[in-house]
């Protein structure tokens, strides 16, 4: 029991050697620590936001896919009871699911209500002006139906104009794949910054050390013993890059919901972002494997060059 005992406590004062050594190299080449942890979190920022804007962007896809909506104006020389004719025919489309008239004096309220304040640009006097007119709210059953009902609703006599979200729906596909490719590109490019520049700082410390690695195996050192402090620090370079971008992330993101919170109604009504609160734990939990990963990876191909090729060496 006592071995056993005194085998833990060796166990135990080698781990946090090892952790103190990894903390004085830091220390010592901290441009180099400065020079990794930003690459690292350069990089990690880029490919959260870029994630976090392509999940937001497929969430804004599938609700327009959802509730595709049209809206259909009449001529403004059509008076309510003309343009029952084109609600008919609205109604009697099977690509329909909903639809709702609004009358010239509906649409009335609407422009008072919008230009409130600045009753001085109203060049009308009541809900008759010739200005006026008669539209519909359409929604459909599927966005795969949007462009042909547009198109046929333009052929519908009286309709003077019909808009739709399928330009939406298009504009945001398209940023859709292209920060897809953004995110891939990011990945490789900035993991293999990170890598290469992780080992560089890494790879200073070995030669610096290299003496000292050498009287350390002289006297039976093990070559895990040895390695230690360098995956130590290529986990804590891994570590704080992943905080810090996490950090990051989060606080651009807010205070973009920010931004979009007091921006006008259209728009809050086509980007809806979703709460932070619903990414924190994947993006955390992501981030920190991810720096690990680098770390590890970075800190086996510095050591393997000057710690490895010993071992080879004394076979």
């Amino acid at each position: 029991m006592i071995r056993k005992g005194e085998a833990a406590m060796s166990k135990i004062r080698a781990f946090f050697y090892i952790i103190k050594l990894s903390l004085e190299n830091l220390i010592k080449n901290w441009y180099m620590l400065l020079a990794s942890v930003f690459v690292l979190f350069t990089g990690m920022y880029i490919m959260g936001t870029l994630m976090l804007t392509s999940d937001n962007i497929s969430a804004i896809l599938s609700e327009q896919a959802e509730h595709p909506e049209v809206e259909i104006i009449c001529r403004s020389e059509m008076s309510d009871d003309d343009c029952l004719s084109v609600y008919r025919v609205i109604l009697s489309d099977e690509r329909v699911s909903s639809a709702h008239m609004n009358t010239k004096a509906d649409n009335f309220e609407k422009m008072k209500e919008i230009l409130q304040g600045y009753e001085e640009l109203f060049q009308y006097e009541d809900a008759q002006s010739d200005v006026l007119y008669v539209s519909f709210d359409v929604t459909l059953k599927s966005a795969s139906a949007l462009e042909g009902f547009s198109t046929d609703m333009r052929k519908v006599t009286g309709v003077e104009e019909v808009q739709d979200n399928d330009s939406i729906y298009k504009y945001f596909r398209g940023i859709s794949k292209i920060v897809r490719t953004g995110t891939i590109v990011a990945l490789i490019v900035m993991g293999f910054l990170s890598v290469l520049l992780t080992v560089n700082t890494i790879r200073l410390t070995v030669v610096a050390r290299k003496k000292e690695l050498r009287i350390m195996r002289d006297l039976g050192a093990s070559y895990a013993f040895m390695r230690g402090p360098f995956i130590a620090e290529g986990v804590t370079i891994g570590l704080l890059g992943a905080v810090l971008s996490f950090f990051a992330v989060k606080a651009t993101y807010n205070y973009i919901a920010r931004v979009m919170q007091r921006s006008d109604s259209a728009l809050r009504s086509i980007i809806n972002l979703k709460p932070f609160c619903s990414y924190s734990a994947p993006l955390i939990g992501g981030f920190i494997l991810a720096g690990l990963l680098v770390g590890l990876v970075a800190s086996m191909l510095a050591i393997r060059k000057y710690i490895d090729t010993e071992r080879d060496d004394d076979k």
